[in-house]
């Protein structure tokens, strides 16, 4: 069954990225370089430039308490993550202010994992 079909735009996509990365998956994975600035063509009233959806956002590795290979974290790969958490953790997301996907870190967390691994493996 189909709950809801959202179609993120692409500062949704930075956001859920940036929540990932300052507050969700640091317990399981750690980023050796991250630099959400050069996303934007205009950080300070949320203008992101056009994303690619292959672009590689972050390369993702393990932490000493997980073994996986690093992952490439994609615009695509999030919109996957997201459409997953819609139909296996509902009470995880909010749509506010005129449609707006939102989630906490919690939230960022799952979609990550669902977009990388397709299932939720830490946490």
């Amino acid at each position: 069954m189909k709950i809801l079909d959202i179609e993120l735009s692409d500062l949704e996509v930075v956001n859920i990225y940036t929540t990932a990365l300052e507050g969700g998956i640091g317990y399981w994975a750690v980023c050796d370089e991250y630099r959400w600035q050069y996303l934007y063509e205009d950080w300070e009233n949320d203008i992101v430039k056009p994303l690619d959806p292959d672009q590689v956002l972050v390369v993702l590795s393990d932490t000493e308490e997980t073994d996986f290979k690093d992952e490439h974290l994609t615009p695509a790969k999030i919109r996957a993550g997201v459409k997953l958490l819609i139909e296996q953790f509902p009470h995880k997301y909010q749509i506010i202010n005129d449609n707006q996907f939102h989630v906490d870190a919690d939230g960022a967390d799952l979609v990550v994992q669902l977009g990388l691994f397709g299932e939720v493996v830490y946490g």
